[in-house]
Formats: structure tokens, sequence, C-alpha cells
């Protein structure tokens, strides 16, 4: 156990440094940046749908998407065939900033990370993490009787 927890502890400290950078350097956390990314592919979408492909809690797809919108990176509307469901798109802002023009800044960090593996690697981790995850979810355990 104590190899495995070594790993899932560099995981963690992966998910710091990548946060510290996002938020940090790019002032951006990396989960809105992924919403954004993924509004590029499915805009207009539905909130659930993108709170299912993310697979965040509803809370915090509300979050995220409220301060997207609040910095004028997302518009959010109620679907003209179903009131109860939220539609949203992104703004010429964010696909200026994503697309068009986006910062130096961005594009540099981006170039940098994306050297730090080799697309084979990046494969690789793709798959070990997939795998570590759907693993995860189906861990159970069994409860001590009194």
């Amino acid at each position: 156990m104590s190899d495995l927890s070594r790993l899932l502890y560099k995981l963690k400290l992966t998910d710091q440094k990548i946060s510290q950078l996002f938020e940090g350097q790019l002032g951006i956390s990396l989960t809105r940046y992924e919403i954004l990314h993924r509004l590029l592919e499915l805009a207009p979408c539905r909130q659930v749908a993108l709170q299912e492909v993310l697979q965040i809690d509803q809370a915090a797809i509300t979050r995220h998407l409220r301060v997207l919108e609040e910095g004028g990176y997302i518009s959010r509307q109620r679907n003209e065939n179903n009131q109860r469901e939220m539609m949203v798109n992104l703004t010429n802002k964010a696909r200026e900033e994503l697309v068009t023009k986006p910062p130096q800044q961005h594009l540099s960090a981006k170039e940098q990370m994306v050297s730090v593996l080799s697309p084979t690697e990046q494969n690789q981790l793709d798959k070990l993490l997939d795998k570590l995850v759907l693993g995860l979810e189906h861990i159970t355990f069994e409860k001590e009787e009194l």
C-alpha cells in the first residue's frame, strides 16, 4: 500500500502545482478553463449536459458558471423548449481569448505544459488516469457488524 499511497500523494502534489499555475499565472481555475474549452465544442448546450461531461455536481457547476458569467465569458438563459433547463453559451469575449487572440502569457504557458510530456506519454497517462478513476469508483467497503 505504501507504493500506491506514494503515487496517490504525487497525484495530489501534481494537482496542487496545476492549480497554482492556472490560478496564479493564468488567472483562471483549471475547472473553469476546461468548462470554456468544452463549451467551444458543445455550445450552446444544456447546463446539465456540461455538468455530466465534466463529472461535477450541480452546485459546483452553478458556482463556476456564475463566475464565468460575471466575467463576461458565458451567457446563460432558459431553454425555450423546456423552461426548467438552463442553456449555456460562450460570449465573443471568450471565443476571442480562447481562439482568435489568446493572451501571449496563456500561449507560452500552454507550450511549456505540453512540452513536459511527449504525445506518447500524454496518451499513456490519459489511459492510466482513466483506469485509476474507474477502479476507484468501483471500490466498496464492507461494514463491520457490531
